[in-house]
């Protein structure tokens, strides 16, 4: 995993400044479809494992149907904002507090060699 996903302060931290951030360069900007994107998803309630997951589809929806609000200073925050929302899904148990049901089951895997 990477530095900012090492706990989950780390973690929650990094993404609330990241979408505080877009979330001030479309209100500056005027973006009003991007940005109703991110608050459909932004703020998050809580941040388990099923609130993760949607901002992290929402931001998907965003990238397919409106790639143009997506280009120049936004582009780096985003890619870093995508980075750690996939760490945080793939790692749901190191980063995040499991909320009642809402993580997927852990399977242990055996090696054999």
């Amino acid at each position: 995993m990477n530095g900012h996903s090492e706990s989950r302060e780390v973690a929650v931290e990094f993404l609330n400044t990241k979408c505080e951030r877009l979330f001030d360069i479309w209100c500056e900007s005027r973006s009003v479809i991007p940005l109703s994107y991110l608050l459909h998803c932004w703020p998050l309630p809580d941040w388990g494992y099923a609130s993760v997951k949607r901002l992290s589809d929402g931001l998907r929806e965003l990238r397919i149907s409106n790639p143009d609000a997506l280009g120049g200073r936004i582009r780096p925050i985003l890619a870093e904002l995508t980075s750690c929302i996939d760490e945080i899904m793939l790692y749901p148990r190191i980063c995040l507090p499991r909320a009642v049901g809402d993580a997927p089951p852990v399977e242990t895997v055996m090696y054999v060699m």
